[in-house]
This record gives structure tokens, sequence and C-alpha cells, in this order.
């Protein structure tokens, strides 16, 4: 069979395929990409500020330079600054008790043997009060309990030097200055009264037009009635 008559008839075989099977795939259920683990940088790195560059002022994509790459040693001394100091601490004796017990004996006042003390304590003592000097003790912090110890109190102060402030009077005010407000203060009412009421009361009734119109009126008419008689 030749190759063009096999798709002839591939084409008219139906394959069970359908529209919705074929063509909609757009919610074909893909496989969600697995979490990977992303190892975090250390509380140091996040810390660091940005590295610029002095003059652009742009981001440095390289690695850092270290801190003390300008540090140099110095011009005299020529001291590595890198290099700190170590610390200083007394070596151990480790054969202090046995050179103190073979070696001649010394005999210091007042006439006692160092060597032969037993107590390390008695002889650190008797040492220091031998050889320390006075500037040496001053030196030495004191070890006192302070509570009987009291600050000295100054003495009484000056006694004091008072003053009197004659009595605050006011000023006098002859009666005839006074007329006007003594006048005025007798003829207040010294009971109850109503200010709302007082103040209406004395007031002038005002004009009613209707009134007057009606009067007007009427003196009008008794006019025309003697007019007629």
């Amino acid at each position: 069979m030749s190759s063009t008559a096999r798709k002839r008839y591939e084409s008219l075989l139906f394959q069970y395929e359908t529209t919705n099977k074929t063509d909609f795939r757009y919610g074909a259920i893909k496989e969600y990409p697995k979490t990977v683990y992303k190892p975090r940088a250390s509380h140091s790195v996040r810390g660091r500020p940005l590295y610029k560059h002095i003059h652009t002022m742009a981001e440095w994509k390289g690695a850092r330079p270290s801190f003390d790459l300008m540090i140099t040693p110095k011009e005299i001394v020529r001291t590595n600054p890198k290099v700190v100091q170590k610390p200083f601490s007394k070596p151990i004796d480790e054969e202090r008790e046995e050179v103190q017990k073979s070696r001649p004996r010394l005999v210091m006042t007042p006439a006692v043997s160092m060597d032969d003390i037993d107590d390390p304590q008695a002889r650190n003592i008797l040492c220091g009060d031998m050889y320390k000097s006075q500037m040496r003790r001053e030196y030495v912090p004191l070890n006192v309990a302070s509570q009987d110890i009291k600050a000295p109190l100054p003495g009484l102060p000056a006694p004091a030097n008072p003053i009197t402030l004659p009595k605050l009077q006011p000023p006098l005010v002859s009666p005839e200055w006074r007329m006007e407000s003594v006048s005025w203060d007798q003829k207040q009412l010294r009971t109850y009264s109503d200010h709302t009421r007082d103040f209406w009361l004395g007031q002038k009734v005002p004009r009613c037009r209707a009134c007057e119109e009606t009067a007007i009126i009427d003196k009008h008419r008794k006019m025309i009635k003697q007019v007629k008689k």
C-alpha cells in the first residue's frame, strides 16, 4: 500500500476524538511546582548596609573590600594594627612550693621564717605588710562597713531676719466723691424681684395702629351724626 493511500485511509478512520477532548485543554491539571529549600543569609550579612562607590554612588557588584584594607603599620614603631596584643595573665608558678621548702631559710623581722609558713594567705599578708609602700597601700580599696560612718553635718545657719509687712488697707475716698454711688445704692431693692417683669413694666406702651384707626373711624361717625341733626 502506497503512502498516499495509507494517509487517505487514516483520514477516514474515527479515532474517538472530540472537540472537548482535543481543542479545549486549557484546564488540564498540572503538577504544582515543589517548594525548594533556599538557605538564608546570616543576620550579619542581611544587616549590612548597601556598599556603594564613593564617587558614582552606584551599588558595588563585586566582593566587598576588607575594612582594614587601607590600614598600614605605624611609621616609627612599625607595629601591625591587625595583630592585637594579647592580654597579660600572671603565669602559674608550679615549682614555687618545692623551691620554698628546699632553699636555705630566710629569717625576717619579726624573726619568722617565711618558708616555714604553711598558710599561703598568712604569708601573703606578711609579705604585703613588709614590702608594700604607703602609696601602694592607699591604692587598695578599703572593705569597711559604711553604716556607722556619717557625713559631718553643717552647723546651724545664721539667724533669720524677719520683716513685717504693714496691713493692706484700701485707700479712703471722701463721701462727696461717693454721692452718686451712694444714691444709686439706696434706690436698689433689697428684696426679691423679677428683673424681666420690672424691665417691661417700666417701658412705655407701644402705639397700636389698629386702635388709632378705630378711634379715627369713631370720631368721623360722630361728626356725621352731628351734621345730620
